[in-house]
């Protein structure tokens, strides 16, 4: 973040919903590093030559990749795709011995894999129709088409011990009748260890696509299919569920939410994609939990119209038995929720504990694992008990109302900033080291997830103020503008409360100047100082409140003639 503000949007619409666009930072972030291997320019296979001694190359392939070459190329009439890549070590051979095995009209065959003068090559199966990258399907064609070849393709390659790392619609071709598809691009896959379905890296992943867990460095079976619900929800919709989201706040959202979904999907879509992209793999090993992500089984039972129940939707569950807290007894998990974060110290005390667990634990398995992974997380990160309890609280009872932390509960977000709004004016900031610990952990842009995932602008606007809060705290500016601006952007407010009055309009601010001028010029210079330092900088209230009333654009035009 550079330190300018933005303007204030977050009190949109819930219902914008984002194009879809590439995030080049997080495609610098997970690019593969070269290793001191320089990468060579131009073309590495000209027409005409032959690669693995048979296949003639005919022409480069216009297909933007940063780690390898396509080539067109073709062997006693028929045509392939000849792969080289651009570093020397590039191609794992335990992927390339396991896919040499892999005989399925759903996972594009590997014929050979060798080496063109020094460089890796892989010759493939071609596909003239080109990947399902940018392309939309109708319910009925995905049912019919590309949901059972992907299912088909990822259980051949899990039977084979490969977990692709990276299924998305540019990694899927359509085949050249049109009537399934197959799954290529092998570059990051793995072969799982032989008793082991844990890969330990996450190198070349693309997050968008990404399972909660892959974020810990833990790729399964179960990390492919939810990267297919992603999928299947882009194929269907036109753009993915985090699209122009940051690395960092995908990892936050995915690891307490579902992904949202659109109202005008069709009902047994939304069950099939949640389904998928199920965030708890607890329950991964036990084949009867209802509560565990969807494989390759019940897909197949879905295609074949199976009623299953939807992983997190209440099956599973019993009724909850009464649970005695501060010298009361609750007998749900909304009540509970409420009590244990207004109580605060004590609720962190029942959790990491672990009564709650083994509360939960008789009657509800998943909010049970939910306690136990927050004391394993615990144990494992000091100082994180706050965060964490925050983070539990939201997934014991996700329709939880109101922002709690530390104790202290806003009925929403508007109402916490009017409270800082009050607190800036009268000057009183015996809450400001409250206020930094939400800016601190990021709380803001996570209950945002949680409470209104559909709210683009609002997602924006938290994670400003965010970033905001890292920037000034890194160059000891202080935090008195970025509180301004939190409180401005978050309560909705539209007043300037300066020189014991409060203005609505700059044409009330500004008549209000003049009479000034007319009185005394010392006062009315002392006011001018007050506003603009001899550095130039802005009273940072009144940056915020210009901001806050639409008048970005003016601000920004004055502060570039300041600087000229």
């Amino acid at each position: 973040m550079d330190g300018r503000t933005q303007i204030n949007e977050a009190l949109a619409s819930e219902d914008y919903i984002p194009a879809t666009a590439i995030n080049d930072s997080i495609a610098d972030f997970y690019a593969p590093p070269d290793g001191g291997v320089q990468r060579p320019e131009g073309n590495l296979l000209d027409s005409g030559d032959l690669v693995c001694g048979k296949y003639v190359v005919e022409e480069r392939l216009d297909v933007t990749s940063g780690e390898a070459d396509l080539y067109l190329c073709s062997f006693e009439g028929k045509q392939y795709v000849a792969k080289i890549y651009r570093r020397e070590i590039a191609i794992k051979e335990d992927v390339v011995d396991a896919l040499l095995k892999v005989d399925s009209p759903n996972v594009a065959r590997l014929y050979e894999s060798s080496t063109h003068n020094g460089y890796p090559v892989e010759v493939s199966a071609y596909y003239k129709n080109g990947s399902l990258q940018g392309k939309q399907f109708s319910l009925d064609e995905l049912v019919r088409v590309v949901i059972p070849g992907i299912n088909a393709g990822l259980h051949a390659l899990h039977e084979a011990m490969i977990i692709h790392k990276d299924l998305k619609p540019s990694n899927v071709m359509l085949s050249d009748d049109g009537e399934s598809v197959a799954i290529i691009d092998f570059g990051i896959s793995s072969v799982m260890s032989a008793g082991s379905a844990v890969v330990v890296t996450r190198t070349g992943m693309t997050p968008e696509y990404s399972a909660p867990e892959t974020f810990r460095n833990l790729f399964l079976e179960e990390s492919d299919y939810y990267s297919f619900g992603v999928t299947v929800f882009e194929l269907f919709c036109g753009y993915t569920p985090y699209a122009n989201m940051s690395m960092e706040e995908i990892e936050q959202y995915v690891s307490l939410q579902r992904i949202p979904l659109p109202e005008d999907m069709p009902p047994s879509l939304q069950g099939f994609i949640s389904a998928l992209t199920y965030y708890d793999i607890s329950a991964r090993q036990d084949k009867g939990n209802p509560n565990r992500r969807w494989t390759y089984d019940e897909v197949a039972s879905w295609l074949n119209g199976a009623g299953l129940a939807i992983p997190g939707e209440g099956a599973g569950k019993g009724a909850m038995p009464p649970y005695v807290f501060v010298k009361q007894s609750y007998t749900d998990t909304a009540s509970l929720a409420a009590a244990l974060a207004t109580n605060w110290k004590e609720g962190k005390h029942h959790l990491f504990r672990g009564l709650l667990t083994a509360h939960f634990r008789s009657f509800d398995q998943q909010t049970a694992r939910y306690c136990q992974e927050a004391e394993d997380e615990a144990a494992r990160a000091n100082g994180k008990d706050d965060v964490l309890f925050f983070r539990l609280l939201y997934r014991i009872h996700p329709r939880l109302k109101g922002f709690y932390w530390n104790g202290v509960r806003f009925e929403s977000l508007p109402a916490l900033g009017r409270d800082l709004l009050e607190r800036l004016w009268n000057q009183d900031a015996t809450q400001n080291k409250y206020y930094e610990s939400i800016l601190k952990e990021r709380l803001l842009s996570q209950y945002v997830a949680i409470v209104a995932p559909k709210n683009e602008n609002l997602r924006k606007a938290a994670s400003g103020i965010e970033d905001m809060y890292v920037f000034e705290r890194n160059h000891g500016n202080g935090l008195l503008r970025t509180f301004y601006i939190m409180a401005y952007t978050l309560s909705g407010q539209k007043l300037l409360n300066i020189y014991g009055q409060k203005f609505r309009t700059v044409g009330e601010f500004a008549a209000f100047m003049r009479e000034e001028l007319g009185k005394s010029l010392g006062r009315f210079e002392g006011h001018c100082h007050d506003l603009v330092s001899y550095y130039g900088d802005l009273d940072v209230q009144l940056e915020a409140w210009l901001i806050a009333i639409g008048k970005q654009k003016e601000l920004d035009e004055w502060k570039k003639q300041m600087e000229g």
